[in-house]
């Protein structure tokens, strides 16, 4: 927990909850005569695993909702449940052929916990510093370009829109959620994107880094595969049971043997 007692991770934390995943992922890998993924104990922790899996896509939405009124404890959430999650996935498919489809999305998962949590606490807590000073003048690296009257004009214009958009939010500290998405697409669009060229004029991405910037791309899209892939599987092993089973026995639970 922090000091101004938001129930929040510290990097510290984060880092030794990365290192206690990877000491058991291993674990879990080398343990002898692990259950096939097929057997009952090893299916079990797959839908275990699984449903704890969703706990990032609910912290996305709460996220980009606003209905959360503590995204920081809706990321330790998101933490915690993708590394038991990720350690239920790993007892079900250790003992299988990684060299497939299926494990192909394992070892998304396994790069999304690691380089997540690596985000979170080695490159996000610096960016998140920058936030925390007074001014755009000492939060950024002020441009040498920077036109100070074009600048507070874009503002004007973004303080504007607010007022038809949301008129109790502040300028400084509003960003379009998912409500105004629904209920105002098109000034949701003007004024993000008047944000960003609010930021690239005062040159908010180079500041942050290009480490952050490719970072947080990579993870999402990693995600966005992994996901894909998950459901996928999901979707194969339950319906098209004799597909995935090939020349062999369906040994797990299935709803249909399409593909025998």
């Amino acid at each position: 927990m922090n000091s101004n007692n938001r129930p929040d991770l510290s990097n510290r934390s984060i880092l030794l909850l990365a290192s206690l995943f990877a000491l058991i992922a291993v674990t879990i890998w080398l343990w002898p005569d692990l259950p096939r993924p097929g057997a009952v104990p090893a299916q079990v922790a797959a839908a275990a695993g699984s449903l704890l899996l969703l706990a990032p896509l609910i912290f996305l939405i709460m996220k980009r909702s606003g209905l959360s009124a503590s995204p920081p404890t809706w990321f330790m959430l998101h933490l915690l449940a993708s590394l038991i999650g990720g350690c239920l996935i790993l007892y079900h498919s250790a003992a299988g052929n990684w060299l497939t489809p299926p494990g192909l999305v394992l070892l998304l998962l396994l790069f999304l916990i690691l380089q997540g949590s690596l985000l979170r606490a080695l490159i996000s807590s610096g960016f998140s510093l920058l936030f925390a000073r007074g001014s755009i003048a000492q939060g950024f690296a002020r441009p040498q370009t920077l036109d100070k009257t074009s600048l507070q004009r874009l503002i004007d214009n973004k303080t504007s829109l607010l007022t038809r958009l949301d008129a109790s939010a502040e300028e400084a500290l509003f960003s379009p959620a998912l409500r105004h998405w629904l209920r105002h697409p098109w000034l949701s669009f003007g004024y993000q994107r008047l944000a960003w060229q609010e930021a690239q004029m005062v040159a908010a991405r180079r500041s942050a880094g290009p480490a952050l910037c490719w970072s947080r791309r990579i993870h999402m899209l990693v995600a966005l595969l992994f996901y894909l892939g998950l459901g996928a599987h999901v979707v194969v092993v339950l319906f098209f049971a004799g597909y995935a089973a090939g020349d062999g026995p369906i040994d797990w639970w299935y709803i249909t043997d399409w593909g025998r």
